[in-house]
């Protein structure tokens, strides 16, 4: 009887309608290779354990031949290594645990169909994809639940449709449906809906079930941590409310040992995990110097506005629920604290990541995603107020919605086509494909570099200008003893004699905002090599790296073992390597070139060289 009368509901319908057209287009476009790139980290946790019993990834071969079999990744980012042989996965358990179901169903189907029970064959693949059909869905019709809590049927139906169909969740979800943001989407419902039923009603049972979707919330993405200023605000909005909020967790004081409890149990299994591979019961795993967070300097406008991944650049609609805060406060002022006070801190938390676009495979920002839950609050009361506006601003703001929504879906196909592009958005180039349907090569010229591409320098093209940057011909003997010097030489009088107790010869070092300001520059770095012996016996490396608080990231060793230059004992080759800086995390950051010696022979260098081309703007 229920469910008959919620299928004659307008927001019920409105929920199944955009749920069939999210596993549509999930459809309509197939996943292939899903199981890649961050979400193979979320992943390998379950055929680590369930299917090859190697937790600690001590043997790499069988993860290798993986990577190989379905090109799963570039490089093994995901994992770093704990000495002496153990490799702990970088992303969190969050995701395997959530996908558990979905992977022991396609591992029995596998096994039962004769499909490759190895963990990534075509079964895997779409089970993960269905799971996180599911999720999206759930998360879609909690959303409902939440919106009737404040509106009626009419502005719970438009406020669906706006966060579904005019925002990036349309995106994360149809087509990139396997990332975390769209099961944080799901949880974060589930953390509004206790925390209003806990308020409303406070029983244990509401407690365990916030703590629990809190506690999964963050083991899916820690930077989640932040929702608990969601329920611990909720309800305050002045002394009085303040003062009955903490009477309340007082005389309430079990429940929150629950919600504390039942947190950590959600936790437990990230907490094992590290324990076993580590020792520590708490580890850090986001090691990369080029990557982390920087809390005293956010990109918060760049998040906003930039044309690269701005989020109120791609997703305009948004900036309707931003002005719809003051509805809320002047209608539901016990939600307005917990709203902004969230907002701001996962804003900057968000902004203060340094890979601040969040990869390649997201169309807006999808690091806020999750914020849209508590979001459609003041959406939703901004609508309310508009079906109360007289005419033409009624019209004229329904109008506006109406086209932004047609917009977001629009430039979701651009993004689905490749005409927005994933990585290299800019502004000139954004406004040169804006409504079109197809791309000329004078337009892709307007993108920003591609930073995916060979390191090869286009020096034909127009726009970069030339410079030398170091040229150390071993000439003068002020900086070395004289045993370092050889007679023997490519070009003057001396070169520079690497032995095996000195094995690194500095070459050039400098900071990045002293090498150019520019958003990126080239660099050919050369040296002429004179090996004594057979190079596959003595190998050395031209190096090139840059360096965060003195660990390296863009880390290029080129080897003269090569066989395109042909090294050989006892004459000069020239051994060469175009490097494109990277997208540096901090302009403090330290370019380092220098050459290695790995072997246990001599060898002797000359004209060590760092050319640059730098854009002209």
């Amino acid at each position: 009887m229920r469910i008959s009368r919620n299928f004659r509901s307008v927001s019920f319908q409105v929920c199944f309608f955009l749920s069939i057209a999210i596993i549509f287009f999930r459809f309509f476009y197939p996943p292939v290779n899903t199981l890649s790139w961050d979400v193979f980290g979320y992943y390998l946790y379950l055929p680590a354990g369930f299917i090859y019993h190697d937790i600690s990834l001590h043997d790499l071969g069988w993860v290798n031949a993986i990577v190989e079999k379905y090109h799963s990744t570039g490089t093994l980012y995901q994992l770093y290594q704990v000495p002496p042989d153990s490799w702990v996965i970088k992303e969190s358990i969050g995701m395997a645990v959530l996908n558990a179901p979905a992977f022991f169903t396609a591992h029995q189907y596998s096994i039962l169909s004769g499909y490759p029970a190895d963990g990534f064959s075509l079964p895997y693949q779409y089970s993960f994809a269905i799971s996180g059909l599911i999720y999206a869905c759930i998360g879609v019709f909690m959303l409902r639940k939440i919106l009737l809590e404040y509106f009626d049927e009419t502005t719970s139906s438009v406020v669906l449709v706006l966060i579904v169909a005019g925002t990036n969740y349309f995106q994360l979800t149809a087509f990139e449906g396997m990332l975390s943001h769209n099961y944080v989407f799901t949880i974060y419902t589930f953390i509004i809906w206790f925390t209003i039923r806990w308020h409303k009603e406070p029983k244990r049972s509401y407690a365990a079930w916030l703590g629990l979707s809190m506690g999964l919330a963050i083991l899916c993405r820690p930077s989640e941590m932040v929702c608990i200023l969601i329920p611990l605000l909720w309800g305050i909005y002045n002394r009085d409310s303040l003062v009955q909020k903490w009477k309340m967790i007082i005389r309430k004081w079990d429940h929150l040992v629950i919600l504390a409890a039942m947190m950590f149990l959600a936790g437990l299994p990230q907490l094992i995990y590290w324990k076993v591979i580590t020792g520590h019961w708490i580890y850090y795993t986001y090691n990369n110097p080029g990557e982390g967070f920087d809390f005293l300097k956010p990109y918060i406008l760049p998040v906003l506005f930039s044309f690269r991944k701005g989020w109120l650049i791609y997703t305009p609609l948004m900036a309707f629920a931003i002005a719809g805060l003051y509805f809320l406060y002047r209608k539901q002022r016990p939600v307005f604290v917990a709203t902004v006070v969230y907002l701001i801190l996962n804003l900057w938390i968000v902004g203060s990541w340094t890979a601040w676009t969040y990869g390649g495979g997201s169309f807006s920002q999808r690091g806020l995603l999750s914020s849209y839950v508590i979001l459609a609050l003041p959406l939703g009361y901004l609508v309310d107020a508009m079906r109360r506006w007289k005419m033409p601003s009624r019209s004229a703001a329904y109008s506006i919605l109406f086209l932004l929504v047609l917009l977001n879906i629009f430039q979701t196909w651009q993004w689905v086509s490749g005409i927005i592009d994933r990585t290299r958005m800019s502004r000139a180039y954004y406004f040169a494909v804006f409504g079109k349907t197809t791309v000329s090569p004078a337009d892709r010229e307007l993108l920003m570099i591609d930073r995916f591409a060979d390191d090869i320098i286009p020096v034909n093209k127009k726009g970069l200008v030339y410079k030398q940057l170091f040229l150390n011909e071993y000439e003068s003997p002020g900086n070395y003893e004289k045993p370092d010097l050889s007679d023997t030489a490519f070009s003057g009088n001396h070169s520079l004699l690497v032995v095996p107790s000195k094995p690194f010869a500095a070459g050039y070092e400098i900071a990045y905002n002293d090498l150019t300001k520019k958003e990126y520059a080239w660099l050919r770095i050369s040296i002429m090599v004179y090996p004594l012996t057979p190079v596959k016996d003595n190998p050395a490396s031209l190096v090139a790296s840059f360096e965060h608080k003195g660990g390296a990231y863009k880390y290029v060793a080129e080897s003269i073992t090569k066989e395109k230059y042909a090294v050989k004992p006892f004459q000069w080759s020239k051994v060469s390597f175009d490097y494109l800086t990277p997208e540096v995390r901090s302009t403090d950051d330290i370019l380092k070139v220098y050459f290695w010696l790995q072997g246990q022979s001599l060898m002797l260098i000359d004209d060590f060289r760092v050319e640059m081309w730098e854009p002209v703007e």
